[in-house]
């Protein structure tokens, strides 16, 4: 019986969770997914389209999905997309409050140009972005 009530409270905490975003849990990984294809990658380099496709991510992060394997693969992609392809900055006006800098993605062209702080990616990102500030000439 307690095991019950307990489940029922957590199904109504993922549920009022849920209801709070646009996208369901995965719904949000399968778009964030889906800009791991260069074609849709569009959608993130763009200055003016990037901040509802960005926003995506932060959804992903609310829901304290960051360690599905899922959103891990599709951030790497991503990652390694966006240091080949210089990114506009995303047009913060279109969002409520100016993210926070942990929120990596928002700031794909600082990291593109070598320019963002390695210890506040996620350690899943921090090799790839090692190796390119050291193909950049800013580490050793």
């Amino acid at each position: 019986m307690i095991q019950d009530e307990k489940q029922k409270k957590e199904n109504t905490s993922q549920q009022s969770k849920s209801s709070d975003y646009p996208y369901t849990p995965e719904e949000a990984i399968q778009a964030w997914q889906d800009y791991t294809n260069p074609e849709y990658f569009y959608y993130l380099e763009n200055s003016y389209m990037s901040p509802p496709h960005l926003y995506i991510r932060e959804v992903i992060q609310a829901y304290g999905l960051e360690n599905d394997p899922r959103v891990i693969k599709a951030d790497q992609e991503i990652l390694r997309l966006a240091l080949k392809i210089i990114v506009d900055p995303p047009d913060f006006a279109q969002l409520d409050e100016d993210p926070p800098l942990e929120y990596w993605w928002y700031f794909l062209r600082r990291i593109h140009l070598g320019i963002y702080p390695l210890d506040l990616l996620p350690d899943h990102l921090k090799d790839i972005y090692r190796e390119h500030l050291k193909k950049l000439g800013k580490l050793p």
